[in-house]
């Protein structure tokens, strides 16, 4: 049987729901029993649910009562809930990239990777009403148009670029979002045709943007950058700069695998360059010997020594934001990181204090927060040499124990 980290959590007051690869289970906030999970369906609605693949987006509405999913299926599912009952799916029109429920629980805001060509490729942000209405005329596909918008979602805004990440203002006028290629936009929300403003000046991808309930009109961006920035977003003017690079290099202990990186044995292949310097050092070899010289040293590589370890990569994963003992502090995570960051922005967003660092030796996955300072922290507990089976861990902020 596969194995499965939580890769997401929500907390409520009566509940806990935790995503675990294609899986959901409602848990009881106070007792931790399962009140409901997709592990017990029927073999015939599990089959289904391990069809979609693992759940790669999340969102649960204002209300705490629907709670909507999409995977690599490119399906949108809405479940209740109380009794974890699937209400309705629909067929979006590219893999999303983040799910959010818009202010209260009627729409649903998607963002996927590519656009069709009648929007000009772009990544796009779709709405889609809580559940489909019954009888939905076939779109049709004309001749600019890449893919039908098979889901009859709402068109909100574009990138030209990859979307990575859009959060929607606290008084629900703006939407904000990422992209790949470093561009941070304000727009209008539900008309996200008409752009407010940019904040430009990343010069790395934008992987994760917040708005802290506590300052309105700051938006906190990271991605790939060595320091978080801190935005006036109506403006577009940074205030400044977070530096982050320091503290958290040392906690990124997991490097992302490249494609074709390894054989069938689980051997490192050599690449193409490799490859040729090994034939034309055997070719000259070859020729030495004809002429019954033997080369002065041997330059060959040795094929079986491991390969140099590539540099970690910075990437940002997600930042949040709470108040407590009249402390303001910013939360972040890093993929690949082992650890927790916090800052405290009591002093303001210029004079942030020193990150504190809380290792768990195990990747962290996800987070989620209490307002009483309480942390929620998922991470891969059987990553490496583990020493407890414990798949979410506790730290309160305030006392600082784990």
């Amino acid at each position: 049987m596969a194995f499965f980290p939580h890769s997401q959590l929500f907390l409520g007051s009566t509940r806990c729901i935790a995503v675990s690869g294609p899986h959901i289970q409602i848990l009881d906030s106070k007792s931790g029993s399962v009140l409901s999970s997709t592990f017990n369906f029927s073999e015939s609605d599990k089959d289904s649910v391990l069809k979609s693949g693992p759940v790669r987006c999340a969102a649960l509405s204002p209300s705490g009562k629907y709670l909507a999913t999409a995977g690599d299926d490119k399906i949108l599912k809405v479940w209740e809930v109380e009794g974890l009952q699937a209400r309705s799916q629909r067929e979006l029109p590219k893999r999303p990239t983040g799910i959010q429920f818009a202010a209260g629980d009627d729409i649903i805001l998607v963002a996927d990777k590519f656009g069709d060509v009648f929007r000009r490729d772009k990544p796009l942000v779709m709405a889609y009403p809580l559940h489909p209405p019954e009888n939905i005329a076939k779109p049709k596909k004309d001749a600019l148009s890449s893919h039908e918008n098979v889901s009859g979602g709402e068109l909100v805004l574009g990138h030209t670029s990859l979307l990575t990440s859009f959060v929607l203002s606290h008084d629900g006028q703006y939407i904000i979002s990422a992209d790949r290629d470093e561009h941070i936009r304000v727009s209008w929300y539900p008309k996200g045709f008409n752009i407010e403003m940019y904040c430009l000046g990343h010069t790395k991808f934008v992987s994760a943007i917040h708005i802290p309930k506590f300052s309105p009109s700051t938006l906190i961006s990271g991605g790939g950058d060595p320091g978080l920035k801190v935005w006036d977003w109506m403006t577009g003017v940074c205030r400044g700069d977070i530096p982050i690079l320091d503290t958290v290099l040392p906690y990124i202990r997991v490097r992302p695998q490249k494609k074709n990186e390894l054989d069938e044995d689980g051997e490192r292949k050599p690449n193409k360059r490799r490859r040729k310097k090994e034939q034309k050092n055997k070719a000259q070899m070859s020729d030495d010997e004809g002429e019954g010289e033997k080369p002065a040293d041997d330059t060959t590589p040795d094929a079986s020594a491991p390969a140099p370890e590539e540099p970690f990569t910075l990437a940002i994963h997600k930042i949040a934001s709470f108040t407590t003992n009249d402390n303001k502090y910013l939360i972040f995570s890093a993929i690949g990181a082992t650890a927790l960051f916090a800052v405290d922005v009591s002093a303001g967003f210029s004079a942030p204090s020193e990150i504190e660092p809380f290792d768990f030796g195990k990747p962290v996955i996800d987070f989620t927060l209490e307002d009483n300072g309480n942390i929620w922290v998922c991470v891969d507990a059987q990553w490496g040499e583990a020493v407890n089976d414990a798949m979410v861990e506790r730290i309160n902020l305030v006392s600082g124990k784990v």
